[in-house]
Parts: C-alpha cells; structure tokens; sequence
C-alpha cells in the first residue's frame, strides 16, 4: 500500500518539478513518511522513477489488448480505425499525470535513461502498430473497403493522427479539441478509403 502511494505521490511531482525537480525528500512529505523510509521501499530517485515509467509502460501495453478485443465487436474496418482513434483522444483527455508524464519522459527523458526510454518508447510505438492498426489495414484493404496502397504509409498517417491528438489536447479548449478531431478523422478516412 505505501509503495503505491509512493508511486502515486512521484509521478505528480515528476509532472509538476521533472525528475531533477521531485525531490525525495518532498514525495516522503507527500505520503507522510521520513525521508529514509522511502530507501525501504525504493533505493534511489532513479530506480521510483524507472518503476513509475515501467507502470504506465506495462498499463499502456495491457491497454491495447483490451482495445484489440473491443475492436472484435465491430464489423468495418472504418468503425473499427474510428475506434482505435477515439479511444487514443480520450485516453489522451484522462489522467493528466500520466499523459504529461508519458509526453515529458518521451521529450526529456533523465539522462541516465534516454536510451531505455527511446527503446521502450518505439517498442511500445510497433506494439500499437502491430496489435491494432495493421491488422485493421490490411482487413480493411482485403475487404475493399480501404484503397489497396502501401500499409507501412498509412500506419504513418494513423500514428501522425494520433499525435496530433495527443498534443491538440494541450493547446486547445474542449469544443475545439473535438472540432479538430473530427476535421483529422475526415481528412485521414478520405484519404485511404476505397
């Protein structure tokens, strides 16, 4: 229970300060512990913030089968890219923390971890390519309902589509985040159906 509360307590202040600015001594404050009771559970900064990352990593990762097994109940390829994008946009607008922490760690990761980070970051990027959205393409290619054209393009304009999303959030009200959304699903789904 303490260690979660831990973990809880670090990722705020590695959103609010980045991990030179989140201080051990301000999460033990947080959870109401002294400052070397935090080394019981975790013998350093790095290593709290290495298994802050790795939790969202292995959420994110777990996300996606749940996301393969919604997409089973739908029966268009379009219903179900539609699907993979909303569900991306609104995991986008939850959690705060966890998507400025995802986005900062991905930006500006630590030193002693910008090569992990990358390596995770685009394992984690196939993992959603490869689960989700090639297999859609292709269904939907073979069907006929998407134009038959190189798939590797078009998993670029999907995963671009998403970012977009993903940043869209930060600068935009809500009725303009949703304005735009749809102005990108349009462009992107005439752009490769059939």
């Amino acid at each position: 229970m303490t260690k979660n509360k831990i973990k809880k307590a670090a990722l705020e202040l590695f959103v609010k300060g980045g991990y030179e600015g989140a201080r051990l001594a301000d999460i033990a404050a947080a959870v109401n512990i002294k400052p070397p009771s935090l080394y019981f559970h975790f013998e350093s900064k790095e290593k709290l913030f290495i298994e802050v990352f790795d939790d969202l990593l292995n959420k994110r990762l777990d996300y996606l089968n749940t996301v393969r097994q919604e997409l089973n109940e739908l029966t268009s390829a379009k219903d179900q890219l539609r699907h993979i994008y909303n569900d991306y946009s609104a995991r986008a607008k939850d959690n705060q923390d966890e998507r400025v922490f995802w986005k900062r760690t991905a930006l500006f990761p630590p030193n002693f971890l910008k090569e992990r980070v990358r390596n995770d970051m685009i394992a984690y990027e196939r993992q959603f390519e490869d689960v989700l959205v090639r297999p859609v393409l292709l269904w939907g290619m073979k069907a006929r309902e998407i134009k038959r054209q190189d798939v590797e393009r078009c998993i670029v304009a999907f995963i671009s589509l998403t970012a977009a999303a993903f940043t869209e959030i930060h600068y935009s009200d809500p009725d303009t985040y949703r304005e735009r959304l749809e102005i990108l699903w349009d462009f992107f789904w005439d752009s490769i159906k059939s």
